[in-house]
């Protein structure tokens, strides 16, 4: 349902992370890999705030937020995509579509999270 990272492919971020010090990273490459890899770590905790919600909920209450979640993806993704559409093209333009991703899903995960404690 959401989306996930392969184990090769967690592997492969932990062994980048690793080697950058994202606390100061060297350079636009850098910096650009960091706000991704910090985008990709808020998406693996939305979707443990979700696994952990989905288990909690009756079968009607799964199948609601199962399709309010797509919408939620779908919106997150076209809202994200409009507010960096003119610098498509430029240098800066992925570290700008990730830092979008990671705020709306950041605060995503908290709207879930209220759910988590009622």
């Amino acid at each position: 349902m959401l989306a996930t990272t392969s184990v090769f492919a967690q592997s492969e971020h932990s062994a980048i992370a690793q080697q950058i010090n994202c606390d100061r990273p060297q350079g636009d490459v850098e910096a650009r890999t960091c706000i991704r890899l910090r985008y990709e770590a808020e998406d693996k905790r939305l979707n443990e705030v979700y696994k952990q919600l989905i288990a909690k909920l009756s079968k009607e209450e799964k199948a609601l937020l199962a399709e309010a979640q797509l919408g939620w993806i779908k919106q997150r993704d076209n809202t994200c995509e409009f507010q960096v559409y003119r610098n498509r093209g430029g240098s800066h333009f992925s570290g700008f579509l990730n830092e979008c991703l990671e705020r709306a899903t950041k605060q995503r995960t908290a709207e879930l999270e209220k759910y988590l404690q009622r």
